[in-house]
């Protein structure tokens, strides 16, 4: 729900004032942000090591200049860039390094591909008391308006007028608001038009400095037109700070398989943490429930006399394992959201988080086996060596394979592998058999793109778009950090005084109805067009979520059902070893115990009515799972669901 003044003024007088001393005018802090002063050798260090990330590894360089072409004052070839930091390194100032370094990462408009400067200045992030959003007015034309205000920075704004949400933005600084985004294009890190707008005008209102460089000016100007009352005002608001927090350093706790399946950015993950602190938007249209999962939230709408369910997935992160999130959400839509007749699957905003997570969600809704996306490397000696000679030799031989097929060969890229099979792709099963829905926007990324995209992949939902496509990132993002520490010399080399890289490694390939497209850049287009328009900036999102469940609620019903009679989960010793389902409209069902083929009954469910199908584990089987599969009489899946035992 978005916060008016007056709303976020009641909610600062009630809430802690814990957050004030995390915060700071920029013009008070600004001479702590600075770099520490480099050696010449450890400005050799990190050229060297960029270097590296850039033309032995990133392996989106030839797809970026393709995409975007060469120009001095947009992209760049990251490559050629590099060679020209190396070759002046004598003449270039520590600011100065860090400052070609950010432009070369950032003109790559990739947000895996990151330069992450060195403490203290990593620690510190900037922001405006308020956020833009991208409308579309009447006509189709875009805007930006005022789409929340961060309650707990409104205090140190409060000499001049501040806006409403809902106000029309007109001139940043003097310069009309369209020139201030094309500038930006290049500096936010955005792919494509609709993400390049939208991370344009993030850009101009937050700055992590972990990898955006400090504002020039304290404080900006900018022109509004008021929603309200049709009058243009000019305010001047300042930068606010946030000082460095103490931070838990948990990285010899992570899961070393979950590094390899990341794909996530880290200034989408530092804006998700300070953006809690800021306010309290969920981003949600209405009031939600919390789950098992810190990022699953649920609700239920009444729309036009039927129930419709939403889940709010705020990231790809994980309860531990995979298999622990997938659980838990499989668990909401049986039993709390088991009687809702069309469903929302919110993953706007979401930054990404474990490939692997994303691409099994979708078995969630699919009466099919669904798909793993597919990835592949650039061709260079040090991918493969980096596969063969190093620890990452553990993780896998279907990636020691591709890249072995190409070595030595002037072919450009792998051919493709995937994380996991088929097979282990859809362990869990379908549990959810009616209307689903997915919407996403341009700040859907990483692996928020791969289960968009995967949805449409494998025929499962339509996806809804805020904006045309998602956020494009179309990658695994590795670390330098993991490279340095379980490689190490003669690859890797620590960075200094905290610096942090990284780089889009394995680029992600799409399948099914989208074979051997790339998702970086493109993303994924939406089925149905719901843009943010001013009316729905105003009521947070819940008149795109009417329409969105109207569109759905008018789909022809799925005929074909079927109703499992005991919980997913069965302790055979100590109830029967019969599991038993209802269906209706199902020719046969066949039932598969471990993965193997066990029996097909030709059940003739015809029409509405009911029909049992039964089947008895056997006495020798102490544990394990039982699938059944519903199939049409052409032998096409209509619905799938996986019971275990024990």
């Amino acid at each position: 729900m978005k916060r008016s003044i007056l709303a976020s003024t009641l909610a600062l007088a009630l809430s802690s004032s814990v957050f004030a001393n995390n915060y700071a005018l920029l013009s008070e802090v600004r001479d702590q942000i600075k770099s520490p002063e480099y050696t010449q050798q450890e400005k050799q260090l990190v050229v060297e090591q960029a270097r590296i990330f850039l033309e032995d590894l990133y392996v989106h360089q030839y797809a970026k200049d393709i995409y975007y072409g060469i120009s001095p004052t947009g992209h760049v070839n990251a490559v050629s860039e590099i060679h020209k930091v190396i070759n002046e390194l004598d003449t270039l100032s520590t600011e100065q390094l860090h400052a070609r370094l950010t432009k070369i990462f950032k003109a790559q408009r990739d947000l895996h591909l990151v330069y992450v400067h060195p403490q203290p200045v990593r620690s510190y992030a900037s922001y405006l008391p308020f956020e833009f959003d991208k409308t579309l007015d009447v006509l189709g034309h875009s805007e930006v308006r005022v789409s929340n205000l961060l309650e707990s920075l409104l205090p140190y704004a409060t000499d001049n007028r501040l806006p409403e949400v809902g106000d029309k933005v007109i001139s940043y600084n003097g310069k009309p608001i369209h020139q201030v985004v094309e500038e930006n294009l290049n500096v936010g890190f955005g792919a494509n038009k609709d993400a390049g707008f939208v991370r344009a005008i993030r850009a101009i209102t937050r700055k992590g400095h972990a990898v955006s460089l400090v504002p020039e000016d304290n404080d900006v100007t900018i022109e509004f037109l008021s929603h309200a009352t049709g009058e243009t005002y000019t305010t001047t608001v300042p930068w606010i700070t946030r000082l460095p927090a103490t931070v838990t350093n948990n990285a010899s706790n992570t899961n070393v398989a979950h590094l390899l399946e990341e794909s996530t950015n880290i200034e989408a993950a530092q804006h998700q943490l300070i953006k809690s602190e800021l306010d309290s938007d969920s981003g949600s249209p209405f009031i939600t429930n919390p789950s098992a999962d810190p990022q699953v939230t649920w609700a239920i709408q009444e729309v036009d006399g039927q129930q419709v369910g939403y889940i709010k997935l705020n990231r790809f992160s994980v309860v531990g394992e995979v298999d622990v999130s997938l659980n838990i959400l499989s668990e909401l839509l049986t039993n709390e959201l088991a009687q809702i007749d069309a469903l929302v699957f919110d993953v706007r905003n979401n930054p990404g988080g474990l490939i692997t997570y994303a691409d099994r969600l979708v078995q969630l809704f699919s009466a099919k086996p669904a798909a793993p996306t597919e990835l592949k490397f650039i061709n260079t000696q040090l991918n493969y060596d980096i596969l063969h000679k190093t620890i990452f030799s553990t993780f896998g031989p279907h990636w020691q394979k591709v890249l072995a097929d190409v070595n030595g060969t002037n072919a450009r890229y792998t051919d493709t592998a995937s994380y996991i099979t088929v097979a282990q792709n859809n362990e869990f099963g379908q549990s959810y058999y009616k209307p689903v829905g997915v919407w996403s926007d341009a700040r859907t990324y990483s692996s928020g793109d791969v289960f968009t995209c995967s949805v449409q992949d494998n025929g499962v939902a339509k996806v809804y778009g805020e904006h045309k496509r998602t956020g494009a990132g179309g990658a695994n993002v590795m670390r330098h950090s993991v490279f340095s520490r379980y490689i190490g010399a003669p690859y890797f080399e620590t960075l200094p005084h905290g610096q942090e890289m990284t780089v889009s490694w394995r680029q992600m390939v799409r399948h099914g109805h989208n074979k051997n497209a790339i998702i970086e850049d493109f993303g994924c287009v939406a089925d149905q067009h719901v843009p943010q328009t001013l009316e729905s900036i105003k009521d947070g999102g819940l008149g795109n979520f009417e329409t969105i469940a109207r569109d759905l609620l008018s789909e022809a019903p799925n005929k074909s059902t079927v109703r499992f009679l005991q919980s997913r989960e069965t302790d055979v010793s100590a109830s029967s070893r019969t599991l038993g389902i209802e269906v209706t409209n199902t020719e046969l069902v066949e039932i598969y115990l471990d993965d193997v083929k066990v029996d097909v009954i030709n059940i003739g469910a015809y029409g509405d009515s009911t029909k049992t199908v039964e089947y008895t584990i056997p006495a020798s089987a102490i544990e394990g799972k039982v699938r059944f599969i519903g199939l049409d009489g052409g032998k096409t899946p209509l619905w799938n669901g996986v019971r275990y035992f024990y």
